[in-house]
């Protein structure tokens, strides 16, 4: 069924159904109308403000487009609440229950049974006497002892007891009550040992002359323990013994000769010593002979250098070794090898002459088995240069054991190892230097040592003499510093000048110098630095340098009166200033000319612009150097004005300047077009519309 059948339909049922239709049709065809007429004017007003809004605002259009400009504000949001603090609850603790123990303490009670004058700290032998106290005077009483012995061992409380200590270290007295086994105390000490009685020396004083020999005996002392002897001059065989045993004294040397004996202690007793026993030898007496630097305790193996020195006559001294070997080193070295263990020892014995009788000196000493290899130095440099390093290795000895070094002239790095470290040996002076190496005992080992290693160095070579901020041009009659450096030790620096230049230290400082060059361009100049050497260091390679002196800059030119913008044709005056020296004065001109065409500084010029109207002129002056100063110019340029003409033509010549805009204005000018072209649309087909009704 079609639309006019519904109206048609509907007006039957209702005669004001109709009219209600029309003016509901009428009131569409408005709406729909205003909707056009909105959209036409919001496409007219949107071009135009396309175009306005491109184009340069004034301040007072940018204010009114920035005020309707508004910012939302995001709401604040609300500030969270601080958490519950927490809440500490004490709960009530109940007493701690009492500990019944601790009063419970043992008081010691005023009768307790005491020993009285107890002395802790005595000596094997010594005696003091003790007595009781909290003992009645008629309780029988009993005692015990470790390491001391109680006189009498039972008594009575009002008893006096002696004690003795029978052997060092701790001892204790127990006493008790017989009574009252319950009843007892005991105290504590510790004794040190005692001295033995002193020696005795039978038979001395037997020997008058050198080498004489007789018997003597030794007696005393508390342990029977073996003899042996200190001795100067002489010598005794056997060198150890005992109560029972002949010794030989054999004199060895003229003039006094001297002998202790010594008795070895044991656990309870020190050793024991004789008075110290001397002699002398008749016949004028030689200076002494001096066994220094002698080892006394060496091992079987070890070797040390002793220097020998001594005497008055001219004759060769002699060594006589016992159970030992020497090896000559140098004029007074020697090299003294332990060659078995027991005794050893060495003479030395300078032969007399009709005014002297021989002189002899001996030293000796009791080598002990060694109880490690024997150690030694690998890699030894006899011949370097001080500051010179060469690496060492440490053998034999024991593995693990530290080592310690004992250096003259030098130094080792590290200062201690074991045979596994690698060592750096560096020379620290000129002359002799020498190193011998120490190992350490352990509760296994005996401690152990290297033959002392020799070697003869050089003096060191300096690193090279370096001239810093050195100037090769400077100009004529300047100064300026140099720094001088490298070298080693404390040898003295020179600084030496041609005649072309002095110098002189810097106040204040200790290598900065002040060079102060000849007043000439072209004069050459030269400094030549030296260090010389000292104990450590030979003399450093001197070193020189040179410079030739450069002019000096004139003074800047200056063109006063210059104008860089006249009419073709014009003249001004310029007036030259500045330059130094006597060089010629030369200009080049470029759109212009200048009267007079040559002179010199400080002369007033006349520059006629020859350019054409819009062209460039230019000046460049040109001031030549000498023999003391440098050449100098100056420049200046201008451009010539343009006559005046009227404002049609400078329209007409004005360039375009087309905004950069120009496109938003076209695509403005467009969409208000377009607007146009739908308004007269709009207008033009209403009336016909109301003529198709």
């Amino acid at each position: 069924m079609g639309q006019a059948d519904r109206y048609s339909n509907s007006n039957a049922v209702s005669p004001y159904r109709n009219a209600s239709r029309d003016r509901s049709v009428r009131y569409a065809k408005r709406r729909a109308k205003r909707r056009a007429y909105t959209f036409i004017a919001f496409i007219l007003f949107f071009g135009l403000a396309v175009i306005f809004a491109y184009k340069p605002a004034s301040a007072a259009t940018k204010t009114l487009l920035q005020s309707f400009r508004v910012a939302e504000e995001a709401p604040a949001e609300p500030a969270a609440q601080a958490p519950e603090e927490n809440i500490v609850q004490f709960q009530p603790a109940s007493e701690s229950p009492v500990d019944n123990s601790a009063s419970e303490f043992s008081i010691m009670d005023a009768n307790a049974l005491a020993i009285k004058s107890w002395q802790g700290a005595r000596n094997c032998g010594d005696s003091f006497d003790v007595t009781l106290s909290g003992a009645a005077s008629d309780e029988p009483v009993s005692f015990s002892a470790t390491n001391c012995t109680v006189f009498p061992q039972t008594g009575a409380g009002d008893g006096v007891y002696t004690v003795t200590i029978t052997g060092s270290g701790s001892y204790s007295v127990t006493a008790v009550s017989d009574s009252m086994q319950d009843r007892r105390v005991t105290r504590t000490g510790v004794a040190g040992k005692a001295d033995q009685l002193p020696l005795n020396i039978n038979g001395w004083g037997g020997g008058s002359d050198y080498y004489d020999r007789f018997n003597i005996r030794v007696s005393g002392g508390s342990t029977g323990g073996a003899i042996t002897f200190q001795t100067d001059g002489c010598t005794v065989s056997p060198a150890v013994g005992d109560e029972n045993t002949l010794f030989e004294i054999t004199v060895t040397r003229v003039g006094a000769y001297e002998l202790t004996a010594m008795m070895d202690g044991n656990g309870n007793y020190n050793s024991a010593y004789s008075a110290r026993l001397s002699g002398c030898a008749s016949k004028s007496n030689q200076a002494p002979i001096r066994i220094e630097d002698w080892v006394e305790d060496a091992s079987c193996g070890d070797s040390f250098v002793a220097h020998i020195s001594g005497g008055s006559t001219n004759e060769a001294i002699s060594l006589t070794p016992l159970g030992c070997s020497v090896e000559k080193l140098g004029s007074d070295e020697y090299q003294v090898t332990i060659d078995s263990v027991g005794p050893y020892a060495l003479t030395a014995t300078r032969p007399g002459n009709y005014g002297y009788f021989d002189v002899s000196s001996a030293a000796n000493g009791i080598a002990q088995k060694a109880g490690s290899p024997s150690l030694a130095v690998s890699g030894w440099a006899e011949t370097k240069n001080c500051n010179d390093s060469f690496p060492i290795r440490i053998t034999g000895g024991v593995a693990g054991a530290a080592i310690n070094f004992a250096a003259s002239g030098c130094t080792v790095s590290p200062a201690t190892g074991t045979t596994e470290t690698n060592y750096t040996v560096t020379v620290t002076s000129a002359g002799g230097y020498s190193l011998s190496a120490l190992m350490d005992g352990s509760n296994r080992y005996e401690s152990a040592e290297t033959r002392t290693y020799h070697g003869q160095s050089g003096k060191g070579v300096q690193p090279a003499l370096r001239v810093d901020q050195w100037n090769e041009a400077a100009p004529a009659g300047s100064s300026f510093e140099m720094t001088v450096a490298g070298g080693s030790g404390t040898g003295a620096t020179t600084v030496t000048t041609d005649e072309g230049c002095t110098a002189r230290l810097k106040s204040g400082e200790t290598s900065v110098y002040v060079i102060s060059v000849f007043p000439l361009a072209g004069k050459d100049y030269s400094v030549s630095v030296n260090k010389a050497g000292d104990a450590t260091y030979e003399a450093a390679a001197p070193q020189t340098v040179c410079g030739t002196t450069s002019g000096v800059a004139q003074t800047t030119l200056a063109v006063t009166g210059w104008k860089d913008s006249v009419y073709s044709g014009d003249s001004f005056e310029i007036h030259l200033t500045g330059g130094s020296g006597t060089g010629a004065l030369d200009f080049e001109l470029s759109g212009c000319k200048i009267t007079p065409a040559a002179g010199t500084l400080n002369d007033t010029y006349s520059v006629m612009v020859t350019a054409l109207e819009g062209e460039p002129y230019s000046i460049k002056v040109s001031h030549a150097g000498d023999g003391n100063y440098t050449p100098i110019q100056a420049e200046y340029s201008g451009k010539t004005r343009m006559f005046e003409s009227n404002g049609t033509e400078e329209t007409l010549l004005e360039p375009d300047t087309a905004g950069t805009y120009s496109w938003v204005y076209i695509c403005g000018g467009i969409i208000l077009l377009f607007g146009i072209v739908l308004l007269t649309m709009q207008i033009l087909n209403a009336p016909r519309r109301r003529r198709r009704r």
